[in-house]
């Protein structure tokens, strides 16, 4: 091998050698970089699951005490339904007894007034003419 050829082999060599030298040093950085990026992104995803979990059961009590509330709601709902037809029934009677009260007066009177309209054509005595 003639000596030129094994000078410039080994400048190639030390030219690799060298340029390698920077972009390891520069490959070591990015590794740390990421390693320090994925930390970072595992306590904050650790950060946001907990949030989510807090949230999740604030919800899950929030459910629990509407779903209390409505049914007693529903339960109230239900009295007043109930109280409202009461009334209703009570209305009725009430609109029933009163009519077959003024009826009953109505008649009471129609037969007061007849019986005193016969008392007055019996009591005036008739003229002749």
């Amino acid at each position: 091998m003639p000596i030129a050829l094994e000078i410039t082999l080994i400048l190639v060599l030390v030219a690799v050698a060298v340029a390698l030298v920077p972009l390891l040093y520069q490959l070591r950085k990015s590794a740390q970089a990421m390693d320090l990026f994925l930390l970072s992104t595992k306590l904050d995803l650790a950060q946001i699951a907990e949030d989510v979990h807090a949230s999740r059961l604030r919800m899950d009590h929030l459910a629990s005490t509407l779903q209390s509330t409505l049914y007693e709601f529903s339960v109230f709902a239900k009295s007043v339904g109930e109280l409202g037809g009461w009334l209703k029934e009570l209305q009725t009677n009430f609109r029933t007894s009163l009519e077959s009260a003024s009826r009953n007066f109505g008649g009471i009177i129609g037969g007061i007034s007849a019986v005193l309209a016969f008392l007055k054509t019996r009591q005036t005595p008739h003229e002749p003419e």
